[in-house]
């Protein structure tokens, strides 16, 4: 048996497109969202990444929603049709949630700055006397209006603050330049066991303790944590790409070749998280999808080699094959049973003989 850990810093997001273009980027670092109120209170947001399994959908719309105060049911999210979208730089990196949902977050806070002036006319008070609570403006004589009906009125254009800057609609555009990238952390730790005989690793059991800032939703989070961990545990113990010595000739060209990690391949997974604010975007959010493809191949090697440290194995190289591990057992057995000869040389003392404390 062995125990490895695995420490790291990481780099999310992305920093100031100024900050890019300094280091040869072709792109900026922003990101741009779009809220639209319909005149019947729902909500359409368009976002300038794309989703591709991280399930954006729901974490954007909790973002608009907890901003604006209205059901989260009413939100529909739409990424990746670029006839419809704002231009965006797309998702990379671990910058969806801190970058574009900061961008979200922006542009709920104008519509809502903007729906307030307009249950202030309506209502006949000062905005900043206007109480918000779910969905519902009300001032202090009791008088109140829904987020719909405000919606229907900026729609109508009839009833709005005699403002010549003030226009109909409910709708609004930001964009999020961030100041700086995030900085998402753990530590991992590997118990695995090594069959002595075949070389087999068994990972008996994996813990993750993962700071990825404020977690807007911990369900989509821990299973970032998780599809990482079955990409870094591939990476440790099966996948590797093979060419012929001869010809160069790529072996593992399908997957029918090139192994990948399957249910039985992972362990029972136990993560726990600490929230440490981001002070780069007001969400206090950072990256955590990358989280599991960084530690794994390192708890787990230091496991392995943990678990053969009598043996004399000091390094495997990945992947962690039964072949390499059985190997290197071997390789640390021979070498531990070779005696090499002992050597008598007798040397008379002389002037080049150097003693201390009476010993030479």
């Amino acid at each position: 048996m062995g125990i490895g850990l695995a420490c790291f810093l990481d780099k999310a997001g992305t920093g100031p497109s100024a900050n890019l273009a300094s280091r040869g980027g072709l792109h900026g670092g922003y990101e741009t969202a779009v809220i639209r109120v319909h005149s019947d209170g729902k909500v359409s947001l368009f976002a300038g990444t794309h989703c591709h399994g991280q399930g954006h959908q729901i974490t954007y719309a909790a973002i608009a929603a907890q901003r604006m105060g209205i059901d989260i049911a009413h939100i529909s999210v739409v990424e990746g049709d670029t006839d419809r979208i704002p231009f965006g730089n797309g998702t990379w990196g671990g910058r969806s949630v801190s970058v574009a949902g900061t961008a979200i977050f922006k542009a709920a806070d104008e519509v809502m700055a903007k729906t307030r002036r307009i249950a202030a006319h309506v209502l006949a008070c000062d905005a900043a006397a206007l109480l918000y609570t779910k969905g519902i403006f009300s001032n202090v004589a009791g008088k109140s209006i829904s987020f719909a009906n405000i919606a229907d009125l900026a729609y109508h254009g009839a009833n709005l603050p005699r403002d010549a800057a003030f226009s109909p609609g409910l709708e609004a555009t930001a964009f999020y330049d961030p100041p700086d990238s995030n900085d998402p952390q753990a530590m991992h730790l590997a118990v695995v066991e090594v069959d002595a005989d075949t070389g087999v690793v068994d990972i008996q059991q994996y813990f993750t303790a993962d700071d990825c800032g404020v977690l807007i939703n911990p369900m989509i989070v821990e299973g970032q944590v998780h599809g990482g961990l079955a990409q870094g545990i591939g990476q440790a113990m099966m996948e590797n790409v093979a060419y012929d010595a001869v010809s160069g000739q790529l072996l593992t060209g399908s997957f029918m070749d090139y192994a990948m990690p399957r249910a039985d391949s992972m362990p029972v997974l136990k993560t726990t998280f600490i929230e440490t604010p981001a002070p780069s975007n007001p969400l206090g959010a950072k990256g955590a999808s990358e989280s599991g493809t960084i530690g794994a191949p390192a708890a787990i090697g230091n496991a392995v080699v943990d678990a053969l440290w009598h043996l004399g194995v000091r390094h495997i190289a990945l992947p962690l094959t039964s072949e390499k591990v059985w190997r290197a057992m071997a390789q640390a057995r021979a070498e531990a049973s070779a005696v090499p000869p002992v050597e008598m040389a007798i040397r008379p003392p002389g002037p080049s003989s150097h003693t201390r404390n009476g010993f030479r």
